[in-house]
């Protein structure tokens, strides 16, 4: 293969492809299709911990992006459920990178990580102002939905939900709406 001018976004999304088709993504791999050297890489990132923390920023704003401009004009209930019904469709469509990220223990280390996951749970806590008006059902409807999502991520995406009688979408929205509704009718 000819080779290619490396950049961090090259580096990134070579790695999500490998990421995507199960592949590991050390730097030898991601060297080898782009027709480099693993040393060039070195240049981007001082490691793979650094490169798999990169790939985690840079997904979660495409997806930041994605939701807010399919969301676009959406309040209450119907935001909150479509932002969760979006995000689930992307993570079941990419599962492998949203194992890849669901991974990741969590640090302050990277501020360009930190900042996009600000930025997503920022978007959510808004949809969830617009309906929940009590700053603890607030906190309560941003936990049950990222339990929810999370969980029905991993379920669906593992193949533990396999009794095709209820549709797991329409569970899952079910199951969402139906806690959500609880959370705002709780005294």
């Amino acid at each position: 293969m000819p080779r290619q001018i490396l950049s961090k976004e090259i580096i990134i999304q070579t790695s999500i492809s490998l990421i995507e088709a199960n592949r590991d993504n050390s730097f030898a791999n991601i060297a080898r299709i782009l027709g480099t050297q693993s040393q060039a890489l070195y240049n981007y990132f001082s490691n793979q911990i650094d490169l798999n923390y990169a790939i985690v920023a840079w997904t979660i704003k495409q997806i930041t992006q994605h939701l807010k401009q399919k969301l676009f004009g959406k309040t209450k209930m119907d935001a909150i459920i479509a932002f969760a019904m979006e995000l689930r469709k992307l993570a079941l469509d990419h599962f492998l990178l949203a194992q890849f990220i669901l991974k990741m223990p969590r640090t302050d280390k990277y501020p360009d990580v930190k900042l996009a996951f600000a930025n997503l749970k920022a978007l959510l806590d808004c949809l969830i102002a617009t309906e929940f008006t009590d700053r603890k059902k607030q906190i309560l409807a941003s936990r049950c939905g990222r339990d929810l999502l999370i969980g029905d991520i991993i379920n669906v995406g593992t193949g533990w939900f396999a009794d095709k009688s209820i549709p797991t979408e329409s569970g899952f929205r079910t199951l969402l709406k139906n806690n959500l509704e609880n959370i705002k009718n709780a005294n």
